[in-house]
């Protein structure tokens, strides 16, 4: 069969050499429309263009995240934003090329389609925080690391040690005095929740079921969730919560019930997010490690590339004690 030719390529699209070969070279902000991108990658597709990367001839492997939603990723977390980040300040020395990518699994013709257009243009490794990402991978045999999303059995597994989080945010409710918590989570079936409540109720304190708060991951709903729940009587004198992102609708809450952290209500997140450095109050919180769990990725493409057994892997974590917890004055000392 005739290899197509960009050339070839441009003039059945109407479009010039140029813009093809940006196109199927990933070149950004060169002017060039979002629908115009998907028609070439679309056609390029559809007659079986698939070029040899320069990048790949010199042995470079290309690498691409796969997420269900890029807002998700870049606006209501800094954990995924921050790995990225850290693996495209990495890539160079390890010759990996990092691209992020929107999948979407509920039509699986086009989700196969999408894929079959990432894999022409060289991309062969995927990263992706979705179990289902990950089985629909395995399945049309890539090679993929579920890296956050739990643990699969048939793939490499990297996640942070999530319920330590817990128990290290536990350790440090009681060592500031805390006898009785609640828990601000999206859900209660995270090991984050199971690290807390099981170190924290096995060491003298209570958290109380109605405390227990389960909320929205949409920070509209949350805030209007959160500020009737602060409303309640008699409210723990810690939170801890799920990640920073909720710590921003949570102090909005109780502000809005004259409640101020720390000095009434002290909170914990997870994440270390940047901008909760630099809130009044600073945010105290679990570091998720994100540069080391970017060396934890590198070492593991390097693992899926020659092929070796697949492995599951928990980056350590630890507690930033910065501004939105106060020591109560009747310490509750930790049993052993």
């Amino acid at each position: 069969m005739k290899k197509i030719t960009i050339a070839e390529l441009a003039k059945q699209l109407q479009l010039s050499p140029t813009t093809v070969s940006f196109v199927l070279n990933n070149h950004q902000n060169k002017g060039i429309s979002d629908t115009t991108r998907q028609r070439v990658l679309d056609y390029a597709a559809t007659v079986g263009y698939n070029r040899v990367q320069r990048s790949m001839l010199d042995g470079w492997t290309k690498v691409a995240f796969l997420t269900g939603k890029i807002e998700f990723f870049n606006f209501n977390t800094s954990f995924f934003a921050g790995v990225y980040s850290f693996l495209n300040q990495k890539s160079p020395q390890h010759k990996l090329e990092f691209f992020l990518r929107e999948l979407q699994l509920d039509d699986e013709v086009k989700a196969f389609h999408r894929l079959r257009q990432m894999n022409s243009l060289g991309i062969k490794m995927f990263l992706t925080n979705s179990i289902d990402f990950a089985e629909f991978l395995l399945k049309h045999q890539q090679q993929v690391i579920l890296i956050q999303g739990g643990s699969c059995d048939k793939c490499i597994s990297i996640r942070c040690d999530d319920y330590e989080a817990g128990k290290v945010t536990a350790e440090y409710a009681l060592k500031m005095g805390h006898r009785t918590a609640g828990t601000i989570f999206p859900n209660l079936d995270s090991l984050r929740f199971r690290g807390f409540y099981d170190h924290f109720t096995a060491n003298g304190g209570s958290c109380p079921e109605n405390f227990r708060w389960i909320i929205s991951t949409q920070h509209n709903e949350t805030v209007p969730q959160l500020t009737k729940l602060a409303s309640m009587p008699e409210l723990p004198s810690f939170f801890y919560c799920f990640a920073d992102n909720i710590m921003f609708p949570a102090l909005r809450a109780f502000t809005a019930n004259n409640l101020k952290v720390p000095d009434d209500i002290s909170l914990v997140g997870a994440d270390n997010l940047y901008w909760g450095r630099y809130t009044q109050p600073a945010f105290t919180t679990v570091d998720l490690s994100e540069e080391l769990f970017a060396d934890k990725v590198i070492d593991a493409i390097a693992h899926a590339i020659n092929n070796t057994p697949p492995y599951e892997l928990k980056v350590p974590v630890k507690l930033i004690e910065r501004e939105t917890v106060r020591g109560l004055r009747d310490r509750l000392k930790l049993t052993h």
